[in-house]
């Protein structure tokens, strides 16, 4: 079940969230598309561990902190 619904949020996210930066409609539309990809990148980083792909949990937990910085600095 939760490797099912994890397949659809992190893709989901990470698309929305890109869409929202690339927009640049401001930096509290940019500010909530970093918190987006934080939720994509840690969907992504369960979604690895369920799967056990050592580069993609590798990967995302790289951009998780990447976004997590995204949000502070928004």
């Amino acid at each position: 079940m939760w490797e099912w619904a994890l397949g659809w949020i992190a893709p989901v996210a990470t698309m929305t969230a890109a869409m929202m930066t690339a927009a640049n409609a401001g930096a509290r539309v940019t500010g909530w598309g970093f918190v987006v990809f934080a939720i994509g990148s840690i969907a992504w980083s369960l979604t690895a561990t369920y799967t056990d792909q050592h580069n993609l949990l590798l990967t995302s937990l790289f951009l998780t902190v990447v976004n997590l910085i995204g949000v502070w600095r928004w």
